[in-house]
């Protein structure tokens, strides 16, 4: 039988003093104070001016990460004896924001000699293959630039040298013991790198790059910093795309770079955003998230995503409304496919997994969507709580996709079962693996044998963060409000929870749209709310049965504005619970 996830509530210790300090100096509602004294801000004037006000004079050199300077002198010796470049991406939105940046870099430098490659996820899959590198150097490349990959490909870059093409690295994935013998290796994760920054994704990386060339190149300071501000949405999309840590430098550069695209000079980005319909103000960390990264994204796994890369670096506003229309249909296309598999997976959880013992779900299909087969990991994260790896089958081999929960590392956990598995790789969060098909059922065993030790003292429940309970009389128009102040909102920095205690249904709960739970909830004092539960709609029913009971929620508050303009606070539920004896 499948059930929902269940949340264990943790609440953040109470830091009154400090909140209250906050709320005074900074004039904020007291929730949201105690907010960020709790996440530890409160003691600290300078690093809470710097989270509340980010600023772009407190970024980190760039010369700070170990070869950027051999980066730069190769690129600008490329640059004024007119070789020709090929930046080299993925086909994830990181690498293609990276690419697109280093473009437009190469482009603003008067260097007209610059192509771009990316993988076919589904032909080539991930990094630089012999095959593709062929093609590229009898293009005449004579530098090839990695952004978003690179770090462990040994054999390829020796291959491109082998052949013609110096090669300048840049990435964020952690390395190997042994770095790829090229003209420069950038990456601030490399063991001997003491760039401060560790949490940059590849467009960071890329940004950073583009400084230092940008200085090296002797750019005067105006136009130097007009070029990266305009590329700073790139920057921010691909950093909240790739769920980087959005803390520090990654903060200040995601903040600027939401406000930048809210005015972006980007004919592509503007297309994309006109599609979406975003108005003036409207470009969120969540909205990137949840509405343009899934279209970046939908290209790669059904297509090409070189028609990404096009429309981020086109001037041609035709074009970019036509490409940012077909991306569309891509993500239509993604949506049903995914819907799909994510069914079928549900239907192999419920007939064949054991949730009473199974720490780690292994799901397989045959020859379900490599595209979309994290997507569907991912979901089913979601649904249950615990690692999930989702497999998909063809000619006696299965392609995979691993996710993860906090505190298990999963890449960790294919290492020790490495017998059982052709390749692999990947991080704590998140790794993918190929396997032979006759192997999964001893690699299912063996895998959740090791997660019964790794994970003997987790609660399977998963963890639910309460920043800080909130009184009704806390509960206005200025809790939402002030609590946007704290954005961008992501890895690292979510969005508020508050837990409100002792409410009351006044209404029967409904369930509207796809799955969706409206609740009418009354305060200790009285006050009513409106409260929404996106997927939650299966709790009406056990909501209905005790419809006296008293209930905790957690929510995020939001702003609805649909009663006749005006503007009322609305709790989005996380999750709620049913006091015992009601």
């Amino acid at each position: 039988m499948v059930n929902r996830k269940s949340y264990r509530w943790e609440y953040r210790e109470e830091q009154g003093g400090p909140a209250r300090k906050i709320a005074s100096a900074l004039g904020l509602n007291a929730a949201v104070a105690r907010v960020l004294a709790n996440r530890g801000l409160g003691d600290d004037a300078a690093a809470l001016d710097a989270f509340m006000h980010p600023s772009l004079g407190g970024l980190h050199d760039p010369f700070l990460m170990r070869d950027m300077d051999a980066a730069t002198a190769r690129i600008s010796h490329a640059i004024h004896s007119g070789e020709a470049i090929t930046v080299f991406g993925d086909y994830d939105v990181d690498g293609i924001t990276s690419t697109a940046l280093l473009v437009r870099l190469f482009k603003f430098l008067g260097h007209g000699a610059v192509r771009y490659y990316i993988p076919h996820r589904l032909n080539e899959g991930y990094g630089m293959q012999a095959a593709a590198l062929d093609s590229i150097a009898a293009t005449g490349t004579r530098l090839l630039i990695t952004v978003d990959n690179g770090i462990t490909a040994l054999e390829q870059v020796a291959h491109a040298r082998r052949i013609g093409m110096d090669v300048v690295v840049t990435d964020h994935h952690q390395p190997d013991d042994q770095l790829p013998d090229a003209s420069a290796v950038v990456n601030p994760n490399r063991a001997d790198c003491g760039y401060p920054n560790k949490a940059l994704a590849g467009v960071g990386v890329a940004f950073k790059l583009a400084h230092a060339v940008l200085k090296h190149e002797g750019v005067s300071s105006g136009d130097a910093i007009a070029f990266l501000r305009s590329v700073m949405d790139l920057t921010a999309i691909g950093t909240v795309a790739d769920v980087a840590a959005l803390v520090g430098e990654n903060r200040t550069l995601v903040k600027h770079g939401l406000e930048q695209a809210r005015h972006t000079t980007n004919v592509g980005l503007r297309a994309l955003m006109d599609m979406l319909d975003f108005g003036p103000g409207a470009v969120t960390a969540e909205k990137i998230g949840f509405q343009m990264a899934p279209r970046l994204n939908a290209a790669g796994r059904t297509q090409h995503a070189s028609v990404c890369v096009e429309l981020l670096t086109t001037n041609d506003a035709a074009r970019a409304t036509e490409i940012a229309g077909k991306l569309e249909e891509f993500n239509r296309d993604r949506r049903s496919v995914e819907s799909r598999i994510f069914e079928q997976s549900m239907d192999l959880v419920r007939d064949t997994a054991d949730l009473e013992h199974d720490r780690v779900l292994v799901v397989s299909g045959a020859q379900w969507h490599i595209g979309v087969i994290g997507i569907v990991a991912s979901k089913l994260v979601d649904a249950f709580g615990r690692p999930t790896i989702v497999l998909s089958e063809h000619d006696g081999r299965a392609k995979g996709s691993g996710r993860s929960v906090p505190g298990f590392n999963i890449h960790a956990a294919l290492d020790a079962c490495r017998r059982h598995i052709i390749t692999f790789g990947g991080h704590p969060g998140a790794a993918g693996l190929q396997i032979e098909s006759k192997c999964i059922d001893s690699f299912r065993a063996a895998i959740n044998l090791y997660a019964r030790d790794a994970m003997e003292e987790m609660d399977m429940n998963a963890p639910l963060l309460i920043d800080t309970v909130v009184e009704p009389d806390e509960m206005e128009i200025r809790l939402a409000q002030d609590a946007f102040a704290l954005e961008p909102f992501g890895q690292s920095n979510p969005a508020p929870v508050f837990a409100a205690e002792n409410f009351s249904m006044t209404e029967q709960p409904r369930v509207v749209g796809t799955n969706h739970l409206k609740l009418a909830l009354a305060a200790p004092n009285g006050r009513r709310f409106s409260a929404i539960g996106f997927g939650l709609g299966e709790l009406a029913a056990e909501l209905s049965r005790c419809a006296r009971a008293r209930i905790d929620v957690a929510f995020e508050p939001t702003i609805n504005d649909y009663f006749g303009g005006s503007e009322r606070l609305e709790m989005r539920l996380r999750d709620l619970k049913i006091r015992n004896g009601q």
